[in-house]
């Protein structure tokens, strides 16, 4: 058969440990085993106890909670369990509930319990401890032991508190977690400790740190180079021959042949790009920009002759009457306004190259 040879799993080992005790508290007679925890009167103090375990069958080491029940007169006063190495007793948990006379139900009063003179409802202290056993098999938990104050027959100080009384022994049922079939056969042998895999090694910490900073560097060369202003070009570098620049516009402007096509706004604002740019080169005073009204003000002030600068003053109106007041121009009398650019530009130029004040070189 396919599983012939095949050792019990753990699973089926605490099956089976279960099933024997079963097996066991059935064997048993009903005194050995904590059938429920009955009732039992301790000594002759009129006090009774009840003991209970929960589980009744435990495996090996696990927790069991032993419970104890005492009804009386007056507070248990509980003592610490007797040393034993086959118990480990866990912290206690306990608690009192004061006796209350009976109450009427339908008219008709509850009757007082039997063998209580005087009308007197007992009390009802109770503990719980949780407890280990590491001894398999059936083990006799021995009672706990505790004080109560006086009782109901006498015999105890309430300032000494009375007499010491055991609670009932009870029976505990222990069994094997594993059962003697398994086997450490099958087992590996014993090696050191396996090393840890690598990114367990690695210092996450410094890494991200490391990358937090790395990170913070380049965000802030970004903003450094981002709020550096650019620095402005001077026109000796742009500009490096005004006049032959200038020529070379004028030619392509004639190439476009405006004033043929009746475009005499566009014609007279490319014109008017051309002379700008030649004075912002060639005078020191002109600023790329300027209003009409400024650009006057400064080739007037620049070192230009009366008549070049008056001449450049009418160009320069008739050019925003063409543009802004639609004032129409003939062919011809474009074409002399183109001319007449070229007449400075080209008369400016020995003048320039001889170092006047307010030019360029």
């Amino acid at each position: 058969m396919r599983g012939a040879g095949r050792r019990p799993t753990r699973a089926g080992a605490i099956v089976a440990g279960a099933l024997l005790g079963i097996a066991l508290v059935a064997i048993l007679p009903p005194e050995a085993v904590a059938a429920g925890g009955d009732t039992t009167v301790v000594g002759e103090q009129g006090i009774s106890a009840r003991v209970t375990l929960t589980p009744s069958i435990a495996k090996i080491g696990e927790r069991v909670t032993y419970r104890v029940r005492v009804i009386g007169w007056g507070r248990a006063k509980w003592l610490a369990p007797e040393p034993d190495s086959n118990f480990t007793w866990g912290p206690p948990r306990e608690g009192f509930a004061l006796g209350r006379p009976p109450q009427r139900r339908y008219g008709k009063a509850a009757g007082t319990p039997a063998g209580v003179p005087g009308g007197m409802v007992p009390d009802t202290a109770w503990i719980e401890l949780p407890v280990q056993v590491f001894t398999p098999g059936i083990v006799p938990v021995p009672g706990l032991r505790f004080q109560t104050g006086f009782g109901f027959a006498g015999g105890g100080d309430p300032a000494a508190g009375g007499p010491v009384l055991r609670s009932p022994q009870v029976s505990l049922v222990v069994v094997n977690v594993l059962t003697p079939a398994d086997s450490a056969k099958g087992l590996r042998d014993v090696h050191g400790p396996v090393p840890a895999p690598w990114w367990e090694k690695v210092p996450w910490r410094w890494v991200s740190g490391a990358l937090a900073l790395i990170a913070l560097v380049i965000v802030v060369v970004w903003w450094l180079r981002r709020r550096r202003p650019v620095a402005a070009a001077t026109p000796a570098t742009v500009r490096l021959d005004p006049m032959a620049e200038a020529l070379a516009e004028l030619r392509a402007l004639r190439d476009l042949h405006l004033p043929e096509e009746g475009r005499f706004g566009e014609h007279a604002f490319r014109l008017g790009q051309i002379l700008r740019r030649y004075l912002e080169a060639t005078i020191r005073f002109a600023m790329p920009g300027d209003t009409t009204p400024e650009l006057i003000a400064h080739v007037r002030g620049g070192g230009l002759a009366n008549e070049d600068a008056q001449r450049l003053t009418a160009l320069l109106r008739l050019w925003d009457r063409v543009k802004f007041a639609r004032e129409t121009l003939t062919v011809e009398e474009a074409q002399r306004t183109e001319g007449a650019v070229e007449s400075f530009v080209r008369a400016r130029e020995p003048a320039a190259a001889a170092g006047e004040p307010g030019k360029v070189a």
